[in-house]
């Protein structure tokens, strides 16, 4: 193993640990994870199964983790703790494989180490949600795309739906870099044809799993969304939401018939689009960003400005009588948040189409 390896997986390990005691619930002063907030749900208190005997909002792997950290954990100290082992286990894989694509693009092994171990957010929120094993199948399937192993890829793009849906909108960037229109539709009907299979064996036991699991976030009002300053009184939340479809659509669509960008590139450009254009923008979902940032091997002030705002987010929270409301600090820092993120954007798109053009000159 490489020296700067072994850094890399020492900071890894350090940071998991900062993660884990920052959340830890016998710790007094613990700042709040949404895997201590399930503990109280029949899910978790009473052991339930998920979607069968109880609802849960999250796609069948992330009820699956919480369901087997309840069955093994039976004190909510022993529950975080298995529940934590799984997510260092995602966190490792997501760290490996975006190493492993940033060294076959000649990146400094010291970037992964800035972007997959010192991020602030990481210390935050990695003992937090299911988010980075979210990442970690996704990572996985880039890796196997990049090996020629679309099968695998696609098996893995499935597992990532199936723990956070938000992969799909990846799924026009990940077709562009495969050749062959049937290999193209090899790899649709393998992905979509996994997370089909689970849900409808779901639907089949019960016909509300649908509506319990998918819809629910649908009906969310707005949160950490930069345009809450257009739309600062819940009654014209609904509106808001049409505004979002409309800026989603807008700045996928953009990204899709781009000709400019790499396949990290423009998955980099459609997730900083969707965050920046959903109603819903949660500050673990920065995490989604960073293994294409070490791929892409780009530091910039931005960077840092969108972390220390995102976890400001969660430290102001609970401090603020009306967090969600406009006016409040964590959404003065959400709309800071997105100014660094877009700022961000633009840089990569920006250093996509100038290195399009040259090419494009010789």
């Amino acid at each position: 193993m490489r020296p700067v390896r072994k850094t890399l997986l020492a900071a890894v390990l350090a940071t998991f640990i900062i993660s884990y005691i920052l959340h830890h619930p016998e710790i007094h002063g613990r700042i709040y994870s949404d895997i201590v907030a399930f503990w109280t749900r029949p899910l978790v208190y009473n052991n339930r199964i998920p979607y069968i005997e109880t609802s849960f909002e999250y796609p069948p792997i992330a009820g699956l983790v919480t369901y087997l950290s309840a069955t093994i954990g039976r004190n909510v100290s022993l529950y975080y703790t298995v529940f934590s082992i799984f997510l260092l286990i995602g966190y490792l894989v997501t760290v490996l494989a975006a190493d492993e694509i940033a060294q076959s693009r000649d990146i400094k092994e010291h970037v992964s180490i800035m972007f997959l171990a010192l991020a602030p957010s990481l210390y935050f929120y990695l003992v937090y949600n299911f988010d980075i094993m979210f990442t970690a199948f996704l990572m996985l399937s880039f890796l196997y795309l990049e090996r020629d192993r679309s099968s695998l890829s696609a098996v893995f793009f499935g597992l990532t739906a199936l723990t956070k849906l938000m992969n799909l909108i990846l799924l026009p960037i990940f077709l562009m870099f495969i050749k062959g229109w049937r290999k193209r539709i090899y790899y649709i009907l393998t992905s979509l044809g996994v997370f089909a299979v689970v849900n409808l064996a779901l639907f089949a036991v019960n016909p509300e799993v649908m509506a319990e699991t998918y819809l629910h976030h649908v009906r969310w009002g707005l949160e950490n969304a930069w345009f809450i300053v257009f739309f600062p009184s819940e009654d014209s939340w609904d509106t808001a939401k049409l505004f979002s479809m409309f800026l989603v659509g807008y700045g996928l669509m953009k990204v899709y018939l781009s000709r400019f960008g790499d396949l990290y590139e423009r998955s980099f450009m459609a997730f900083s689009a969707f965050l920046l254009g959903t109603y819903v923008f949660t500050p673990q979902m920065v995490l989604w960003l960073l293994p294409f940032l070490a791929i892409i091997g780009r530091f910039s002030p931005a960077f840092f400005i969108m972390e220390l705002a995102n976890v400001g987010i969660i430290l102001t929270w609970f401090t603020s009588p009306e967090p969600q409301k406009f006016g409040s600090i964590p959404q003065y820092l959400a709309i800071l948040r997105a100014a660094a993120l877009f700022y961000l954007l633009i840089e990569v798109y920006v250093e996509a189409r100038r290195r399009g053009w040259s090419r494009e000159e010789d």
